[in-house]
């Protein structure tokens, strides 16, 4: 299924099948799902989606359905505690992701754009990465972004606005430790022209996903998706599929 997580021969072989129509997409398709490295191919979304915190919308739901991360990765190569994935269509123009975050004690004190963020809960921080360029986004249970932008290595600049657009979805209680909540998911809806892309298939962007947990009592403890820091380990990437 497009929406799935391929491995590199698998991917090109279904690359090769499937988009053979359309040469130009093809061709890009298959040079992406042939480098070595996790990969995203993100499908066009066949229905309308609504951001209100649910992800039921046809845009979401009908086939092939999005793209999935899988389960993020602590540093050792282990699965996270608690669970965090991301799902990912595109449509309309933008890039839409369901950030889902289980979460036993939803803690949030960010309410303000661009402001710095508590040691709490978020998704902390989502990268795109065009050439020497890197557009980030972090993101609160309380569906508070911050977007910025550096070039060349730079210093991030949060002046940049994305015009990103975000909902929220709670299973629980936000700010309140004496009970046991589930998990919160956050819709993100990313203009494609904010990353420099056309929205056109083909096109490949690097991508990786962190989010931060403070469990009660604990430690704050950090997970991942495409991170490619570290010895031997390659940036995730995404491509935009019809």
């Amino acid at each position: 299924m497009v929406a799935a997580l391929l491995a590199a021969a698998g991917g090109a072989l279904y690359a090769r099948r499937t988009f053979s129509r359309d040469g130009v997409a093809a061709a890009a398709i298959s040079a992406a799902v042939a480098q070595p490295g996790p990969l995203l191919l993100v499908p066009h979304g066949k229905g309308p989606i609504t951001l209100d915190g649910d992800t039921d919308d046809p845009g979401w739901v009908k086939p092939p359905g999005p793209a999935r991360t899988g389960p993020f990765l602590i540093d050792s190569g282990d699965q996270a505690v608690p669970y965090t994935h991301v799902r990912l269509v595109w449509a309309d123009e933008y890039l839409y992701l369901a950030l889902f975050a289980s979460d036993e004690d939803i803690e949030c004190r960010v309410d303000k754009p661009d402001a710095p963020f508590a040691p709490d809960d978020d998704f902390m921080r989502i990268v795109f990465t065009r050439g020497d360029t890197e557009y980030a986004f972090d993101v609160s249970p309380n569906a508070v972004v911050t977007d910025s932008i550096r070039r060349s290595g730079g210093a991030w600049d949060t002046s940049w606005n994305s015009r990103a657009i975000t909902s929220r979805e709670l299973g629980g209680t936000m700010n309140h430790p004496s009970d046991l909540d589930e998990e919160w998911e956050i819709e993100l809806a990313i203009p494609l022209a904010s990353l420099g892309l056309a929205a056109e298939p083909g096109e490949t962007i690097g991508v990786s996903f962190h989010r931060c947990d403070k469990p009660k009592e604990a430690p704050r403890v950090c997970s991942g998706w495409g991170d490619g820091g570290g010895t031997g380990k390659i940036p995730g990437r995404l491509v935009l599929v019809p």
